[in-house]
Formats: structure tokens, C-alpha cells, sequence
């Protein structure tokens, strides 16, 4: 088989198929997505399917590569890898707040607005005691654009800037600002505007990340810095629930996913509710704080190595959990070379294979 492998804007994160392809001695040809001539490259080259890893940075630039995800395989009938549908939700938390909502996935209860006026009549029905509120962004990772406000006067200050004061035509939007070398500096890129989420805030534990490739589950926790999981850079490598897999594994087979990340948040109150549900991921940090059963512990996990650092461990062991007949088989090992891509690579000949016969 050949695959092709996507590239988009300026993303690097393509070189990890290329170096599982290499591993799994894989043919593969590169492909420009974001070239005006995409659609002649797609259709000169004989590859059998296209890896791919969307954007995460600007939406415009992700909105374009959902668009030509679609035509590769609706129009094209090409088959991708992560599939379209896990894509399309992926770092877009309107369309995840909706897919949540149909599904019937528990989750912090989510409101996207694109009129101020609905925003102001939601406000004017809260009370002191249904504050604070979460409001996000649509794309961001690690807990940008997330900002936990404590009054109403703040979240219409906040509405006035997304939808502007008195035209929608003129507004400048929610400015952010990334700090180099202490200065901040305007991410004019990423300015939000004309719409507005807002979710309910919930007290959390912390926040668990369970992933699926194939048959193939991992689970750990994001611990807290402050009131914050995401981007804390502190992992808990403890046994993931039974429930929380089943959860995933629930999640995946309604959606047709085939490689995702979900964060899952456990709530003082003992709730699980889905955070996150991120088709493309990266494996945790040699710089990260590690806690093997709840106790700090040093590792050296080098990202020159083939092996990145593992995602789950349970009773003492690094390994996963395989899905054999309906069932989580723990199997011990290291799964996750190349950022877990040389699993997506296997996965997909697999989905390939499959429909060749």
C-alpha cells in the first residue's frame, strides 16, 4: 500500500507519520493540502488513503482544512485517517457542544450564542448562585481562550467586545495576547468574534484523559495548577475506571471515531462529564510533573527517543488496555512510538485492508 501523507500550513506534526511510515516501512508521498492545486494532487497521486493532522492554531486556517477534508472524502471518495466526523468536532467547541447534546454525552452544560440580545436576556434569568461561568473560545488548546468570570458585568463587558457595542459590522472582537519574553503581545491571528460560549462552571478533581486508537485505550490524569487541568504539565499515572473506558468506548461507536483523545472531567460531586473530544493529540512531556500512584515521581521520558512517554499505568506497569471481544485486555508494554502515530499508521492499513476485501 502507499498512503499519502497531508501537510498543512506550516504544521510539522506530519513528520511523525513520516517517520512511522519509515518504521512500518510504509510507502508514502506528501501532499500540500493547502495548495491552490490540491485537488490535481490528490487525484494524480495513487496513494490507497491520506493521513492527516488538522490544524489547531487559527480557525479560518482549520475551517479551510475541514472544507477540503469534506471534498477529499464525500466528493473524492477518498478515505482519510482520523475520519471526517472526529475531525469536524476537533477544536471546534460549538460543533462538539452540539454533537454532546444530540448524543446524549454528559457534559458541563454549554450555551452558544451568536445574538448580544439573547446573551443579555440569559444574563438577566441568573442569579448570584449561578456564578461563576466558564466562557471559551472555539479553538485552543491547553486552556487558552478559556477565561472563568464572576459577575455579570464582566460577561456583558466580555459580550460587548465579541458582538460589539452598537453594530456587529465594526466590533474588534476578543483580542489575546501571548507573553514573549514577559512582553504581551496582540494575537490579532485569533480574535473571536460574533459568537459567544458559555458553560457551566463545575468543581473538579481533576480531569481524566482516555484515549482510543483502534482497540487500543489509555487513560491518565490531568492534575490541577489553580482552577485549570489542561496545560497544567502535571500527570497522575494511576488505573483509569472501568466506567470511563466503557464511557469512550460508548462515545467512539456512536461517533465511527477512530483515534481520539477525552478529557473527561471528575467533579467533587462525583459526576464524570465529557470536557474535550480531540482527534489529534500529543503524548505527555519529558518536562511534565509525573505521579505513579498518586506519588511524584522522576521519569525521564526523552523526546529524541523512539519511544515517547507511555499513556497509561496500571498496577505497576506501563502498558494498554486491547478490546477483545467486548472486553479491556490489559497488556503491558510501550505502545506510543512517534506520539502514538505508528498506531494510527497500523490502524488505518487495517481500516484499508478491510475495505479492500
Amino acid at each position: 500500500m502507499k498512503l499519502g501523507i497531508l501537510k498543512a500550513y506550516d504544521n510539522k506534526a506530519h513528520k511523525n507519520y513520516i517517520k512511522a511510515c519509515k518504521d512500518l516501512k510504509i510507502d508514502y508521498e506528501i501532499i500540500d493540502i493547502f495548495s491552490p492545486n490540491w485537488i490535481e494532487f490528490i487525484q494524480n497521486s495513487n496513494c490507497d488513503g491520506f493521513l492527516h493532522r488538522a490544524p489547531n492554531d487559527i480557525f479560518e486556517f482549520k475551517t479551510i482544512f475541514d472544507e477540503r477534508l469534506y471534498f477529499l472524502k464525500n466528493k473524492l471518495k477518498k478515505p482519510v485517517y482520523p475520519s471526517f466526523e472526529e475531525t469536524y468536532i476537533y477544536e471546534n467547541k460549538r460543533l462538539l457542544s452540539y454533537w454532546l447534546d444530540i448524543n446524549k454525552i454528559p457534559h458541563p452544560k454549554t450555551r452558544v450564542f451568536v445574538k448580544k440580545d439573547d446573551v443579555k436576556q440569559y444574563l438577566n434569568n441568573l442569579s448570584t448562585k449561578d456564578f461563576p461561568l466558564v466562557l471559551k473560545s472555539s479553538i485552543g488548546a491547553a486552556s487558552t481562550g478559556v477565561k472563568i468570570l464572576n459577575t455579570k458585568k464582566a460577561v456583558l463587558k466580555y459580550a460587548n467586545k465579541i458582538f460589539g457595542r452598537f453594530n456587529r459590522a465594526i466590533t474588534f472582537g476578543l483580542l489575546r495576547y501571548k507573553k514573549i519574553y514577559g512582553i504581551p503581545i496582540p494575537l490579532f491571528g485569533r480574535i473571536q468574534k460574533h459568537y459567544m460560549i458559555i458553560q457551566e462552571f463545575k468543581k473538579i478533581k481533576w480531569e481524566w484523559r482516555i484515549i482510543r486508537i483502534g482497540d487500543s485505550f489509555f487513560g491518565y490524569q490531568k492534575l490541577l495548577t489553580g482552577k485549570f487541568a489542561s496545560g497544567s504539565k502535571k500527570v497522575g499515572y494511576v488505573k483509569p475506571p472501568l466506567e470511563l473506558l466503557e464511557l469512550v468506548k460508548e462515545i467512539t461507536e456512536k461517533g465511527k471515531f477512530n483515534s481520539v483523545a477525552v478529557d473527561i472531567f471528575e467533579t467533587k460531586n462525583k459526576e464524570y462529564l465529557v470536557n474535550e473530544i480531540q482527534s489529534m493529540f500529543g503524548a505527555t512531556l519529558k518536562t511534565e510533573t509525573f505521579f505513579l500512584d498518586n506519588k511524584e515521581t522522576k521519569i525521564d521520558f526523552s523526546y529524541d527517543s523512539d519511544i515517547y512517554a507511555p499513556e497509561l499505568y496500571a498496577d505497576g506497569k506501563f502498558g494498554r488496555f486491547l478490546l477483545k471481544n467486548n472486553k479491556f485486555i490489559f497488556e503491558e508494554g510501550f505502545f506510543n512510538q512517534n506520539g502514538s502515530f505508528n498506531l494510527r499508521v497500523e490502524h488505518f492499513l487495517k481500516i484499508l485492508s478491510e475495505l479492500k476485501q
